[in-house]
């Protein structure tokens, strides 16, 4: 509004005070732990409300596909990379990075010591130990919020760690809730549970925040659901996602990113072809997975290799772009590297509704704490 010379000071106040204008809304800066391919920041920035991302991996290739992807994707969102290793990491080359501290640390520390499929070394193993240094890393940063995530075996075989890490976030003055969610109650064709853990530095946020609801169902309890008032879509299944790409081996696969097969050897086709759809064989841990159903959580492989999951109707591997499909990546996400690095990263993902779930109800409550005012002092919502 043009205010003319003339225009006395109280008059100047009264025309102020009567605009309509709200100021923009704030929006909230994130240090994102343990990149990877970038699921989480994906699952940020479609919320709208990410003014500035500093993503860190220790793999350089991962992170690669984040710094390709994120201008073309979130151009309205800063983003810088660090490739280092989390115990190289201090909080002041964060905040330097970020330009002020950040108002969310989320991550996934590597669940390779924890995870049922691995070793089970736990806190002993290399990578166990990294789930206190984000912690040490939250320290240092002091945001406002931490979203951790986790392999459900963290919480099973290995309590008394996960117990010890809880110990640890209310010892730096952390109020914590956590919970195990399915990324098939939120849209994604896999049966992937992960543990996260929410931690708020104010009580006030805490005591306000609830876990995402799920958004989908079982199609055999739909009907019981809408009973009850709960209105839940059907589970999406593998076919709904993957139906409509072309086979590998077809030249239409080239309109596609990433979307290339392996190479198997004869004897390892003839082995396929000898696992039903939807069967896993226990003698080579080779699995299939079904057309109408959930997928079997992703899975990658050691870390010299890769064995992903058996298309359910092609005798072969997936391919990073079929994998990317299962967890709901955009098709014009593309993943840098061999198609060793697209299946790890694939695999090492959060799948993007679950993410998309979990930061949507961060990030409205952290902004709805801060009670948007008029220029009146009233809260905005009230006559």
């Amino acid at each position: 509004m043009t205010i003319s010379a003339a225009t006395t000071k109280s008059e100047s106040k009264a025309l102020d005070a009567n605009s309509t204008e709200q100021p923009a809304p704030r929006k909230v800066r994130i240090v994102s732990l343990f990149s990877g391919a970038g699921g989480l920041e994906i699952a940020a920035c479609r919320t709208g409300r990410v003014e500035a991302i500093v993503s860190t991996d220790s793999n350089a290739t991962f992170l690669s596909t984040l710094e390709r992807n994120m201008p073309t994707h979130f151009p309205e969102v800063r983003h810088k990379a660090v490739v280092a290793d989390a115990r190289e990491l201090t909080g002041d080359t964060l905040k330097s990075m970020l330009g002020s501290a950040p108002d969310i640390v989320m991550g996934g520390p590597p669940c390779d010591d924890y995870t049922r499929f691995g070793r089970r070394l736990g806190f002993s193993g290399d990578k166990g130990p990294l789930i206190f240094e984000f912690l040490r890393i939250i320290e240092e940063l002091q945001p406002a919020c931490f979203i951790f995530e986790n392999v459900p075996n963290l919480v099973q075989q290995f309590r008394c760690v996960f117990e010890k890490f809880l110990t640890q976030c209310a010892a730096i003055a952390f109020h914590t809730q956590w919970m195990l969610l399915k990324a098939s109650d939120y849209g994604a064709p896999t049966q992937r549970t992960r543990v996260f853990v929410v931690g708020w530095k104010s009580a006030t946020s805490n005591q306000a925040f609830r876990f995402p609801a799920p958004t989908h169902s079982n199609p055999s309890t739909l009907e019981l659901s809408i009973h009850t008032g709960v209105h839940l879509q059907p589970y999406r299944f593998v076919r709904d996602v993957l139906a409509d790409l072309p086979d590998v081996k077809t030249a239409a696969a080239a309109l596609f990113l990433n979307h290339t097969g392996r190479n198997h050897r004869a004897e390892t086709v003839e082995h396929m072809k000898t696992i039903p759809i939807g069967k896993q064989i226990k003698q080579s841990f080779r699995y299939r997975a079904p057309w109408d159903g959930l997928t079997q959580s992703l899975t990658a492989g050691l870390d010299d290799s890769t064995k992903s999951h058996i298309h359910p109707y092609y005798h072969r591997e997936m391919s990073v772009r079929e994998y990317a499909r299962l967890h709901m990546f955009p098709d014009t996400w593309f993943f840098s590297g061999t198609h060793h690095n697209g299946i790890k990263q694939v695999a090492n993902s959060i799948p993007i509704p679950l993410g998309q779930a979990v930061l949507a109800a961060v990030v409205s409550c952290s902004l709805g704490i801060e009670r948007t005012r008029d220029i009146t002092g009233r809260p905005a919502h009230l006559p």
